[in-house]
Formats: structure tokens, C-alpha cells, sequence
């Protein structure tokens, strides 16, 4: 892992996506698939959903297919799933499926601080209205989808710190209270896109969490790039990453 092609100094908003040969999952582990299916079982419709017009149009099956079609180009075959609840249990990674421009099917069971089901039918530049210093990300929103729909693939890093180790960050789980930096873990977030068909395209969101020390471990020059790349953030984009007190402590203020 390099932290230096994730964290920004400045820290902005502004999209970096870069282009990918083709969306490859990780292994999927039993132990993912059982926090994947708890989430859902605990949290089911704040964590995914499925609009009439995409079960209508198919686009759970039309992803499915665009999906092994490309990622297995030896030919294999592989059953399109039958719904998003089935395809966002037996992949690794979240989903989320755009149709004209729209979101009509999510399954997202690592969300970091939002819910999902608010989601439901908006676009991209609705969809990043919360964010703090939103502008260079609402004005990119189209162009986003534009590149979501042509054919090509791309990849994006967003990274947070947070007190829950869980890879799950949904606002209905209850972040514990910490006392010092070696209590925070810090996820990335890798979104990759795929081209369905001309109207169609999907996310697909992997998320990785390790304690922050751990990544402090990893090279002494992390930590000062983190510290630097918080340092930058503008007081309200602090408070929407709920990154505050953290800023404080990496700071040795407090």
C-alpha cells in the first residue's frame, strides 16, 4: 500500500479517478461474507434497495452479465444474479447500479457515515450535495457519469479515519469514544466503475481498515502526511469527516 497515492496535500474534494484494464475483486473470504449478510439482516432496506424501473429494465442482471464478461474473458460462464440482494451477498464489494444518470439499485454493507437508502433515485450531483466543500465534486458530477457510461473503467482512492474497526461505518452503528490515536483505524475506499450498456453503469466499492498506528508503522513518514493532509482541510469539511478531535490529537494538542 501507498499511502502517498491516497492522501492529498492539499486535501480537495475534486475526483482523481484513474483509468483501470477492468474491475477484479479481492478474494472473498468467509469472514466478509458473514459481515455482509449481518449487515443486511440488521440493516436491510437502509443498505440496499432496488427500484421498480431497475427490476423492469434488468439491471441487476445486464451488470451481472457486463460484470463476468469482463472480468472472466476466457469465457467462463457465470449465472446472472437474480436480484441485487443476491448479487451484494455473493461479491465482495458494494454495488451501486446508475441508470440515466440515476441511482436505481444499491447494496452497500460498508458504508462510510451515510445511508444508502437516501440515495435511492438521485444523481451524482445530488447524491454529493452533503459533502462539505462540495463544489468541484458537484461540478465534476456530470462529467462522472459521462465517463461512467463510456466504455472504460476507472478507479478512485477516498480515504477517513474512524473509531469503528468494523468495515461497516453506517450512521446507525455507534462509534466508540477514544482516548488516544492508537483507538482509530483508517479505511480506503477503492470505487471502480464498469460500462453496463449506453445508458447503464455501476460502482463497485472494496473497502480496507487498519489501525492507524499500523499504517504510522508502516513508514515514519505516513503520519506527518496524514497530519499535514488534515491540517489542510477547511473547518467544515473537519466536521463532515468527523475529524476534529483527531486533527487535535495528531496535532499534540490535546
Amino acid at each position: 500500500m501507498n499511502i502517498k497515492e491516497i492522501v492529498q496535500i492539499p486535501y480537495t474534494t475534486s475526483p482523481r479517478f484513474t483509468p483501470i484494464e477492468f474491475v477484479k475483486f479481492k478474494d472473498y473470504l468467509q469472514e466478509a461474507f458473514e459481515e455482509r449478510l449481518n449487515e443486511y439482516n440488521t440493516l436491510l432496506g437502509d443498505m440496499s434497495f432496488e427500484s421498480d424501473l431497475a427490476v423492469e429494465k434488468k439491471l441487476v442482471k445486464k451488470t451481472s452479465e457486463a460484470l463476468y464478461t469482463e472480468t472472466f474473458q476466457d469465457g467462463s460462464f457465470v449465472e446472472p444474479y437474480k436480484d441485487i440482494i443476491e448479487m451484494g451477498l455473493e461479491i465482495p464489494d458494494d454495488v451501486i447500479i446508475m441508470h440515466k444518470g440515476k441511482v436505481e439499485a444499491a447494496f452497500v454493507a460498508m458504508a462510510s457515515s451515510w445511508n444508502p437508502r437516501t440515495v435511492q433515485g438521485k444523481t451524482l450531483a445530488e447524491v454529493h450535495q452533503p459533502v462539505a466543500d462540495n463544489e468541484m465534486l458537484v461540478r465534476a458530477s456530470d462529467g462522472i457519469w459521462r465517463s461512467m457510461i463510456s466504455g472504460k473503467s476507472f478507479h478512485r482512492h477516498v480515504w477517513g479515519i474512524s473509531s469503528l474497526k468494523s468495515l461497516s461505518n453506517h450512521p446507525r452503528h455507534k462509534k466508540p469514544e477514544f482516548k488516544s490515536l492508537d483507538d482509530l483505524y483508517f479505511r480506503i475506499e477503492h470505487e471502480r466503475t464498469l460500462t453496463v450498456d449506453e445508458d447503464t453503469a455501476a460502482f463497485f466499492i472494496d473497502v480496507e481498515v487498519l489501525p492507524l498506528k499500523t499504517v504510522f508503522h508502516l513508514k515514519n513518514e505516513y503520519r506527518d502526511l496524514i497530519k499535514d493532509s488534515i491540517n489542510s482541510m477547511s473547518e467544515n469539511l473537519l466536521a463532515y469527516k468527523n475529524l476534529e478531535e483527531i486533527k487535535e490529537m495528531i496535532n499534540g494538542t490535546t
